[in-house]
């Protein structure tokens, strides 16, 4: 009888063992870096005080009607490149306008797409200090990272507050993972033009 009362103690202790185990929540992972830009005409990256993270889980982000923000970027950017291009090349008045109506179109969406996605229940989001400097504590795993520069603005609606950014991190288990951005100012074509035909 007393190995049966000790077998059952021994049991319950072991089963409350694993229980505490199996609840115990897992510790956070340190995502941090630095925020920076850059001017085509200084050497020296500038801290991008201000600059917005925002950080979702891929788990979390696959439930959301936000799941292709990769792409949706990924074009928006492809689109900004061509309609530099396409500005500086067209002479056409009437082309001009179409190429202008289509990016601002977009851009329109874009910033919509963004504003949508920062609002999310599962977002973590943080700010880099007067130094560029950020951290945000997150459970281990794949992130996506929208950034908004805090000192870089573009000509287009989407951004008009911060040029836009984004990364994709695996924030380790233990330690501290690090994802530095940095956002670049272009000058006006009409300025790079006059510098590179000055041979300067």
């Amino acid at each position: 009888m007393k190995n049966i009362i000790l077998a059952i103690l021994l049991l319950s202790v072991t089963l409350s063992f694993m229980i505490d185990n199996d609840s115990y929540p897992v510790e956070n992972g340190k995502l941090s870096g630095n925020a920076t830009y850059t001017d085509s005409y200084q050497s020296a990256s500038q801290a991008d005080a201000g600059c917005e993270l925002y950080s979702i889980s891929e788990a979390d982000l696959k439930s959301t009607k936000y799941a292709d923000i990769t792409e949706v970027i990924e074009n928006f950017r492809r689109n900004k490149s061509m309609y530099a291009y396409s500005m500086n090349d067209i002479v056409d008045p009437g082309k001009i306008k179409k190429v202008q109506d289509d990016f601002d179109a977009l851009s329109k969406y874009i910033s919509g797409y963004i504003g949508g996605f920062k609002q999310l229940p599962a977002i973590a989001r943080t700010s880099a200090n007067g130094k560029g400097n950020y951290t945000l504590s997150l459970k281990p795993g794949k992130y996506y990272i929208l950034v908004v520069s805090g000192s870089v603005k573009s000509d287009n609606i989407a951004e008009s507050k911060g040029n836009i950014g984004y990364k994709v991190v695996d924030v380790k288990p233990v330690g501290e993972t690090l994802l530095h951005v940095n956002f670049v100012k272009h000058e006006p074509f009409w300025f790079m033009s006059m510098f590179n035909l000055s041979g300067c």
